[in-house]
């Protein structure tokens, strides 16, 4: 369980670097969180946040158009609430 959560937290972090490439980032930070998140579930299935977190990101793919608009708050905000997620856990341990 450690060496998951430790996996987690590295992907975490590589995800959080592709912010710096701007928009195109954007995309692989998405990928990388969501691979994040699947493994984190495997881990910790009782964790309520990470179930808000996998309906937020299934919310925003049902209701985005393809265009950058204001909705693209959503991925940044769920990049935040992933990270808060994992590093909420990580007091817990």
């Amino acid at each position: 369980m450690k060496i998951t959560f430790k996996i987690v937290e590295i992907i975490n972090i590589c995800a959080l670097t592709f912010l710096l490439a701007g928009a195109y980032g954007i995309a692989f930070t998405g990928a990388l969180q969501v691979l994040a998140a699947i493994l984190f579930v495997l881990t910790f299935p009782k964790n309520k946040l990470i179930y808000i977190y996998f309906g937020l990101v299934i919310l925003f793919f049902l209701i985005w158009n393809g265009e950058f608009s204001w909705l693209f708050l959503l991925p940044i905000s769920l990049i935040f609430f992933l990270t808060f997620i994992i590093y909420n856990q990580k007091k817990k341990l």
